[in-house]
């Protein structure tokens, strides 16, 4: 009732969910700061999966796992005696159209601050999501695929529901740029696993600041979450982005990420 609680959210192929491990390291960080215990480990969690899956007769799903304090009895005091609350959900999904694929999406810059709206911790995936609804609603608004939180020094942040990154020319070298944990982002599980594919690959890639005077000199951008993977930007507000068409690098990590997910689902 309060926003007390976190959620992750991952896909799930044949009841085998992706980068669970990733996953519930994260939920583990989270329930920490919040003090809330985890009523399963990993390998329970993944029998839960794959059980909900298989009673839903469901081959591709979006798994959510929410975790919350348990029952309210009001008052804002933490009592350790209330068991917390554990809700696992399947929902099917598609895999995204082609268009979007090939002709990448257009994104907003949301008045919404990423600092101001991080509440007590932006590495928590806490279930007070007003500011990414928001951010989301100004992104309809003007028909964008997604919305840009910014940072508190006016850089890029996130989005309101994935990652971003941007490639530069540097050095004559095309390098994928994505913004630092210290800007204030939630560590996003497709973010790590595109930077491990990355160094694995040996592609020129770098956390840093981004600031949105930064668009002009992008030859690419793109977007990433769990559910969705990857996502090219070709368009940022009124402004192209590189050729306006998505570009190689997207093209070889969109590559190689899908292989990673094969491998998660074949290990």
């Amino acid at each position: 009732m309060l926003g007390d609680g976190l959620f992750e959210t991952l896909r799930a192929h044949g009841g085998k969910p992706e980068f669970l491990k990733l996953h519930f390291a994260r939920l583990l960080r989270s329930a920490r700061r919040l003090r809330i215990r985890v009523p399963v480990d990993e390998a329970a969690l993944r029998k839960i999966i794959a059980t909900l899956c298989r009673k839903n007769k469901a081959l591709d799903v979006a798994v959510r796992i929410t975790l919350t304090r348990g029952r309210y009895f009001g008052g804002l005091s933490i009592d350790p005696a209330v068991p917390p609350t554990l809700i696992i959900t399947a929902t099917p999904v598609s895999e995204l159209p082609p268009k979007i694929l090939t002709q990448g999406v257009k994104v907003a810059i949301s008045s919404i601050n990423k600092a101001a709206a991080s509440g007590l911790d932006p590495r928590v995936k806490s279930i007070n999501y007003l500011a990414n609804i928001f951010a989301k609603a100004e992104g309809d608004a003007r028909d964008c695929y997604e919305a840009i939180l910014l940072g508190a020094r006016g850089e890029i942040a996130e989005l309101s529901t994935s990652s971003f990154f941007g490639v530069f020319l540097e050095n004559g070298h095309a390098v994928a740029v994505t913004p630092s944990i210290d800007t204030g982002i939630l560590p996003g599980i497709t973010r790590q696993v595109l930077l491990r594919e990355l160094k694995r690959a040996k592609l020129p890639y770098r956390e840093g600041e981004i600031f949105p005077a930064d668009i002009p000199r992008m030859t690419e951008a793109f977007l990433c979450s769990s559910v969705r993977g990857p996502v090219p930007i070709t368009r940022i507000e009124k402004q192209k982005v590189g050729t306006g068409k998505p570009g190689p690098v997207f093209a070889k990590l969109k590559d190689l990420y899908v292989k990673a997910c094969a491998q998660e689902i074949a290990a």
